[in-house]
């Protein structure tokens, strides 16, 4: 029997099997595209659960919104937080991503805030409603995270805090609102035991406090916190000073200001380039004082790090993470020698939280995939995950953070955090100077005068 086409004649013209065969092939082809296009679409549909089936070999994902100031005045500092988000998921999706959901993989979507809480809020929106995202992670300042939090709130989405420290983001009775990082309340309260501690040292040395803060939500909210804790514990607030970030430009009066005041203790709350600004005018103006405590922000940034110069030495600063922790947390080295191999540098207290954080979603996920999969219904799904991160608890040993662990109490606070305090010494590095279970190196406490430095 003939295998190939076979030609037959009908009514002087010569018409080829062939041309029915191809005719039929045509059909079949037609009819295998038009179901890929429908199952292409089906997927795409059921994508707005987070998640892309897995269509033409292609893996399903997990998309994730983050959001961070990638642009503006903190973009430093949104290149650090961002670092230590895509490390995380290098990570997790290496290691066969969220197995409970088939294996899907986790994509972060970004927004960036510009470091302005109107676009914090927008760019929430946006990923929630165009990006269909399952859940939101950020926003570092509390300003933006306030606001982003409150699309995310309204629309019934998990919002995951890694970074943000005002304690009022956790005081407003939000159900899908979750912050891993200690607040405020909780650093001040370590930091007054951290002063009383010193005091002790220098036979009371420390009697007189003064505040300056920028005037954000965070700011603020640092400054009251601090006026209210240390004067319960018996010191003597002698000025408090604020001032716009955004804005300023110098800071010489409110340091002559310092300068008359003659506190014993400088707390301070800035970002990045006010920081820089405070302090190099400071070592101008040859302001001296015993001790200079920061709250974290500005002052543990890369940028301000790398560029303070000695006017930085011996400032204290609370900070959640350093890199010589390694010598107290010996599962800490494997990571940080692949974050260095991967980025050049060392993880810090902003990319390792926001690295924590993600990995705290990630354990959250592989719970909410056991109720239900993001592609079967997208509003259960974040449900089942709003409840997976309430019932969550992770032990201390599973984290690269000096803490307790995860677990969140009603308000969304995590209750297992705690603080450190680092010290900048004089080869322009932090080291960990407190709790004495962490410390590697003992404080320098007086400062050394302006005089003493340069001799």
């Amino acid at each position: 029997m003939p295998t190939g086409p076979v030609f037959t004649r009908v009514k002087g013209w010569w018409h080829a099997s062939l041309v029915l065969h191809m005719q039929r092939k045509v059909l079949v082809a037609v009819a295998i595209m038009v179901v890929a296009v429908v199952a292409v679409g089906i997927a795409l549909f059921l994508g707005v659960g987070g998640v892309e089936e897995r269509v033409m070999g292609q893996p399903k994902v997990i998309k994730v919104g983050v959001i961070l100031p990638l642009t503006g005045r903190l973009a430093e500092t949104g290149e650090d937080l961002k670092r230590g988000i895509e490390f995380a998921v290098y990570q997790i999706n290496s290691m066969g991503g969220v197995k409970n959901c088939g294996g899907a993989k986790i994509v972060v979507v970004w927004g960036d805030s510009q470091a302005r809480p109107e676009r914090g809020a927008a760019e929430a929106e946006r990923l929630i409603v165009e990006e269909h995202v399952v859940a939101l992670v950020g926003a570092y300042q509390s300003a933006v995270t306030k606001t982003a939090s409150e699309v995310a709130e309204r629309y019934r989405v998990p919002f995951l805090n890694p970074d943000s420290t005002s304690p009022t983001l956790t005081e407003r009775g939000y159900k899908w609102f979750f912050r891993i990082t200690p607040h405020d309340g909780m650093f001040v309260k370590q930091q007054v035991e951290f002063v009383n501690w010193l005091n002790k040292r220098c036979g009371g040395c420390i009697k007189r406090i003064a505040i300056i803060h920028e005037d954000s939500e965070w700011g603020t909210n640092v400054a009251r916190l601090w006026e209210k804790e240390f004067s319960a514990a018996g010191y003597e607030i002698v000025d408090v000073i604020s001032y716009h970030a955004p804005t300023v430009t110098s800071f010489d009066a409110e340091v002559e200001r310092l300068k008359r005041s003659k506190p014993d203790l400088l707390l301070v709350a800035s970002y990045v380039h006010d920081a820089l600004l405070l302090m190099k005018t400071i070592k101008a103006k040859k302001l001296y004082v015993k001790a200079i405590l920061a709250q974290d922000a500005g002052f543990v940034s890369p940028a301000y790090v790398s560029q303070v110069g000695d006017a930085g030495w011996f400032v204290f600063s609370r900070e959640v993470f350093n890199w010589d922790l390694v010598q107290k947390m010996p599962r800490l080295k494997e990571v940080e020698e692949e974050y260095r191999r991967m980025y050049g540098v060392s993880l810090n207290g902003n990319s390792a939280r926001d690295y924590t954080g993600m990995w705290v979603l990630y354990y959250a996920l592989e719970e909410a995939c056991k109720i239900v999969k993001p592609w079967e219904d997208l509003q259960k799904f974040r449900e089942a995950l709003r409840d997976a991160l309430a019932n969550l608890y992770i032990p201390g040993d599973k984290l690269i953070m000096p803490w307790k662990g995860v677990k969140f109490d009603e308000k969304g606070q995590n209750i297992l955090g705690q603080g450190i305090i680092v010290q900048m010494m004089e080869d322009g590095k932090y080291y960990t100077v407190y709790p004495p279970e962490y410390a590697t190196r003992e404080p320098v406490f007086p400062m050394p005068s302006w005089e003493e430095r340069s001799r």
